[in-house]
Protein backbone atom coordinates (compact mmCIF):
# COMPACT_ATOMS: atom_id res chain seq x y z
CA UNK A 1 0.00 0.00 0.00
CA UNK A 2 1.16 3.02 -0.59
CA UNK A 3 1.64 6.39 1.30
CA UNK A 4 -1.01 8.13 -0.46
CA UNK A 5 -3.57 4.96 -0.23
CA UNK A 6 -2.59 4.91 3.28
CA UNK A 7 -3.54 8.45 3.69
CA UNK A 8 -7.00 7.83 1.91
CA UNK A 9 -8.01 5.00 3.50
CA UNK A 10 -7.59 6.60 6.79
CA UNK A 11 -9.00 9.77 5.72
CA UNK A 12 -12.31 7.63 4.63
CA UNK A 13 -12.21 5.99 7.92
CA UNK A 14 -12.00 9.09 10.07
CA UNK A 15 -14.86 10.73 7.66
CA UNK A 16 -16.81 7.45 8.00
CA UNK A 17 -17.21 8.04 11.90
CA UNK A 18 -18.18 11.70 11.93
CA UNK A 19 -21.90 11.98 12.75
CA UNK A 20 -23.65 14.14 10.44
CA UNK A 21 -24.53 17.81 11.69
CA UNK A 22 -27.46 18.11 13.60
CA UNK A 23 -30.18 20.66 12.50
CA UNK A 24 -33.08 21.45 14.04
CA UNK A 25 -36.19 21.05 12.37
CA UNK A 26 -38.19 24.21 10.65
CA UNK A 27 -41.32 25.12 12.68
CA UNK A 28 -44.49 23.53 11.86
CA UNK A 29 -47.00 25.19 10.04
CA UNK A 30 -50.68 24.00 9.44
CA UNK A 31 -54.51 24.73 9.87
CA UNK A 32 -56.25 23.25 12.49
CA UNK A 33 -59.98 23.27 12.31
CA UNK A 34 -60.76 24.53 16.19
CA UNK A 35 -60.82 27.91 17.13
CA UNK A 36 -57.69 29.25 18.25
CA UNK A 37 -58.25 29.81 22.33
CA UNK A 38 -59.52 25.94 21.63
CA UNK A 39 -56.30 24.48 19.71
CA UNK A 40 -54.46 26.71 22.26
CA UNK A 41 -56.09 25.05 25.61
CA UNK A 42 -55.61 21.25 23.23
CA UNK A 43 -52.34 21.86 23.24
CA UNK A 44 -51.30 23.37 26.53
CA UNK A 45 -53.08 19.83 27.84
CA UNK A 46 -51.18 17.95 25.63
CA UNK A 47 -48.12 19.80 26.54
CA UNK A 48 -48.78 19.15 30.26
CA UNK A 49 -49.71 15.44 30.09
CA UNK A 50 -45.90 15.03 28.33
CA UNK A 51 -44.09 16.81 31.37
CA UNK A 52 -43.93 20.52 30.02
CA UNK A 53 -44.58 23.46 32.41
CA UNK A 54 -46.35 25.84 30.06
CA UNK A 55 -47.05 29.77 30.15
CA UNK A 56 -49.72 31.50 28.33
CA UNK A 57 -46.94 34.01 26.27
CA UNK A 58 -50.19 36.63 24.75
CA UNK A 59 -52.99 38.59 25.79
CA UNK A 60 -55.34 36.87 23.99
CA UNK A 61 -54.41 33.12 25.16
CA UNK A 62 -53.78 31.73 21.88
CA UNK A 63 -50.21 31.47 22.59
CA UNK A 64 -48.30 29.75 24.88
CA UNK A 65 -44.58 29.04 25.60
CA UNK A 66 -43.86 25.62 26.81
CA UNK A 67 -40.38 24.16 28.79
CA UNK A 68 -39.17 20.52 29.54
CA UNK A 69 -35.68 20.41 31.80
CA UNK A 70 -34.46 17.45 31.83
CA UNK A 71 -30.59 15.44 32.94
CA UNK A 72 -28.62 13.02 30.78
CA UNK A 73 -30.80 11.30 28.47
CA UNK A 74 -33.97 12.47 29.75
CA UNK A 75 -35.71 14.59 27.41
CA UNK A 76 -34.46 11.80 24.82
CA UNK A 77 -38.38 10.94 23.63
CA UNK A 78 -37.81 14.61 21.74
CA UNK A 79 -34.47 15.52 21.27
CA UNK A 80 -31.14 14.40 19.29
CA UNK A 81 -27.82 16.11 20.53
CA UNK A 82 -24.72 16.21 19.39
CA UNK A 83 -22.72 14.14 21.66
CA UNK A 84 -24.11 10.46 21.97
CA UNK A 85 -26.05 9.06 24.68
CA UNK A 86 -23.49 7.08 25.91
CA UNK A 87 -20.90 9.75 26.09
CA UNK A 88 -19.04 11.08 29.66
CA UNK A 89 -20.92 14.84 27.62
CA UNK A 90 -24.47 13.19 27.54
CA UNK A 91 -24.16 11.77 31.04
CA UNK A 92 -23.30 15.53 32.19
CA UNK A 93 -25.82 17.09 30.11
CA UNK A 94 -29.12 19.14 31.13
CA UNK A 95 -31.25 20.39 28.40
CA UNK A 96 -34.32 22.68 28.35
CA UNK A 97 -36.69 22.05 25.38
CA UNK A 98 -38.58 25.02 24.57
CA UNK A 99 -41.72 24.84 22.26
CA UNK A 100 -43.64 27.63 21.20
CA UNK A 101 -47.21 27.56 19.99
CA UNK A 102 -49.38 30.62 18.32
CA UNK A 103 -52.76 30.30 17.00
CA UNK A 104 -54.31 32.25 14.41
CA UNK A 105 -58.16 32.57 13.53
CA UNK A 106 -59.01 32.12 9.95
CA UNK A 107 -62.63 31.60 8.75
CA UNK A 108 -62.46 27.73 9.34
CA UNK A 109 -60.42 27.78 12.23
CA UNK A 110 -56.97 28.85 12.90
CA UNK A 111 -53.48 28.69 11.58
CA UNK A 112 -51.19 27.37 13.88
CA UNK A 113 -47.40 27.65 14.42
CA UNK A 114 -44.89 25.30 16.28
CA UNK A 115 -41.70 26.16 17.09
CA UNK A 116 -38.76 24.75 19.22
CA UNK A 117 -35.61 25.11 20.80
CA UNK A 118 -33.40 23.01 22.80
CA UNK A 119 -30.83 24.90 25.58
CA UNK A 120 -27.80 22.86 26.54
CA UNK A 121 -25.53 22.83 29.51
CA UNK A 122 -22.69 20.63 31.33
CA UNK A 123 -22.89 21.81 34.87
CA UNK A 124 -20.97 18.72 35.65
CA UNK A 125 -17.86 20.39 33.85
CA UNK A 126 -18.31 23.72 34.89
CA UNK A 127 -15.34 25.17 35.99
CA UNK A 128 -13.16 22.27 34.92
CA UNK A 129 -10.50 22.05 31.94
CA UNK A 130 -13.53 19.74 30.09
CA UNK A 131 -15.96 22.96 30.51
CA UNK A 132 -18.63 23.00 27.79
CA UNK A 133 -20.61 26.31 27.35
CA UNK A 134 -24.05 26.46 27.38
CA UNK A 135 -25.40 26.79 23.96
CA UNK A 136 -28.65 26.27 21.71
CA UNK A 137 -26.91 24.10 19.07
CA UNK A 138 -25.44 21.15 20.76
CA UNK A 139 -29.09 19.27 20.74
CA UNK A 140 -32.30 20.34 18.40
CA UNK A 141 -35.64 18.68 18.76
CA UNK A 142 -36.89 15.43 16.48
CA UNK A 143 -39.69 17.40 15.87
CA UNK A 144 -42.08 14.78 17.86
CA UNK A 145 -43.54 16.64 20.49
CA UNK A 146 -44.85 19.47 17.76
CA UNK A 147 -46.24 16.06 15.71
CA UNK A 148 -48.11 14.83 18.83
CA UNK A 149 -49.26 19.06 19.07
CA UNK A 150 -50.42 18.86 15.44
CA UNK A 151 -51.89 15.14 15.77
CA UNK A 152 -53.62 16.53 18.98
CA UNK A 153 -55.65 19.07 16.92
CA UNK A 154 -56.76 17.33 13.66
Amino acid sequence: MTFRSLIAAVAGFATGCLRPPITAPAPFSFQASKAPNQATQIAAVALVNAGFRVAQSDARGNSLIANRTATHNGNEDYIRCKYPKESDAAANRETTLFITFAAKPTTNGSDVTIGSTVHTSYPGYQGTAMEIVPNDSDCVSTGVMEQQLEAALK
